[in-house]
C-alpha cells in the first residue's frame, strides 16, 4: 500500500494570500499539505470564512481534491487539475480573481488550453480587480513564458456579484528572465476613479485627496461612472508602464461585508486611500511595485530559475514557495 506523504507548513505571517498560495502549489505539485493554525486564522476573520468555504466547494466540484479543516488547521489532499472548459457561477461574496489565481499555476502546466467562464464578483476589497491580473500579472508572466488572458465583460461588485469575465490559460513555455522587476524609470501616467450607483461627491473627494497627496496633475485623474454594473462599488486604479510592462495599482473600497451589511467606515476609507497613495509613491519614487504583486509573480520566477534578490527572499511567500518548488 502506497504511503501518502503530507507536507506540514506553519506560516510566519497569516493572511489569505499565503493560504491560497500554499493550496495552489499543493495542487500544482500533487502534494498533500497541512497548513498549521490556518483555520484558526480564517475563523477569526468573518469575510474569509465565506471565501474559504467557497474554495472547499469549488475544489470538490471540479474534482481537484478535498479541502478539510480541523479545529485549528487546514488540510488539502489534491487530486490534480486538467485542461478543460470551466464555468463558475459564483455568489455575491466570492471574488473571481481568487479562483483565477488559485487555478492558474496548475492550468499553465496542462497539455492544452483551458477556458474559464466566470459570473460573480469582479471588484472586491478582498482581492485584485480582474484588470490587474489581465494587464499587470499576465504582462509579467508573459516575460517568463506563461500566457493567459482575463477579459472583463461586466462589472460586478462585492455584495452583489453579477459581473462577467472570461479567462484563457495556455500551456507554459517557461523561460528565464533575470531583470523582470528592474525598472529604469517609472511614474504614474494617470488615475481613474470608478463609481457605480454611488454619490459622485465621494469621487470628487477621492480625486482631491489623490491630487493633494501624490502631486499628480488633476487633469490626469478621471472620474468614470459605471452604468452597466451589478451593485454599488468604488474602485480606484493608477496606470503606468515600467520597462514595457503595464502596471495597474488598484484599491477597491470596503463597502459591504459577507453578510450583506453596509459597513462603510470613514477611518477605513481614508486608510485605504492612504495605502493607495503609498503604493503610488513607492512606484514613482522607489521604482517598486507592491510586495503583494511580487509575491503573486514569485512562484513563476522560481519555476523558471529567474534571479531573485535577497529582499524578496525575506518575503513570507518565498519560504512557502520553497516548500514546493
Amino acid at each position: 500500500m502506497k504511503t501518502i506523504e503530507v507536507k506540514t507548513i506553519e506560516l510566519n505571517t497569516y493572511n489569505w494570500r499565503y493560504i491560497r498560495l500554499a493550496l495552489t502549489l499543493s495542487l500544482l505539485k500533487g502534494e498533500s499539505v497541512v497548513i498549521k493554525n490556518g483555520f484558526e486564522f480564517i475563523e477569526k476573520n468573518y469575510d474569509l470564512l465565506h471565501l474559504f468555504n467557497s474554495f472547499k466547494k469549488i475544489v470538490s466540484d471540479i474534482g481537484a481534491g478535498i479541502i478539510n479543516s480541523s479545529e485549528r488547521d487546514i488540510i488539502f489532499n489534491p487530486e490534480g487539475l486538467s485542461c478543460n472548459i470551466y464555468n463558475f457561477d459564483c455568489d455575491e461574496y466570492l471574488p473571481i480573481s481568487e479562483i483565477e489565481l488559485f487555478l492558474m499555476a496548475p492550468l499553465f502546466h496542462s497539455d492544452c488550453r483551458s477556458v474559464i467562464n466566470y459570473r460573480g464578483v469582479t471588484h472586491s476589497h478582498l482581492s485584485y480587480p480582474t484588470t490587474v491580473i489581465k494587464t499587470t500579472f499576465f504582462d509579467f508572466l508573459e516575460r517568463l513564458g506563461f500566457y493567459g488572458s482575463f477579459n472583463l465583460k461586466r462589472f460586478g461588485f462585492y455584495g452583489s456579484g453579477g459581473g462577467i469575465a472570461e479567462s484563457k490559460i495556455f500551456p507554459a513555455e517557461p523561460k528565464r528572465c533575470d531583470d523582470l522587476l528592474s525598472f529604469n524609470e517609472s511614474g504614474v501616467d494617470g488615475v481613474k476613479i470608478f463609481m457605480a450607483k454611488m454619490n459622485m461627491d465621494m469621487a470628487n473627494r477621492e480625486k482631491e485627496f489623490i491630487v493633494k497627496n501624490t502631486g499628480i496633475d488633476e487633469s490626469r485623474v478621471q472620474i468614470m461612472e459605471i452604468v452597466d454594473a451589478d451593485g454599488f462599488g468604488n474602485s480606484i486604479q493608477a496606470y503606468t508602464v515600467c520597462n514595457g510592462i503595464s502596471v495597474i495599482l488598484a484599491k477597491d473600497m470596503d463597502i459591504y461585508n459577507s453578510a450583506g451589511d453596509f459597513i462603510f467606515d470613514e477611518s477605513k476609507y481614508y486608510k485605504a486611500l492612504s495605502n493607495f497613495v503609498q503604493d503610488v509613491g513607492s512606484l514613482s519614487k522607489l521604482k517598486k511595485i507592491p510586495q503583494c504583486y511580487v509575491e503573486e509573480i514569485l512562484p513563476y520566477m522560481l519555476m523558471t530559475g529567474s534571479a531573485i534578490n535577497d529582499e524578496i527572499k525575506n518575503f513570507p511567500a518565498y519560504s512557502i514557495c520553497r516548500e514546493f518548488l
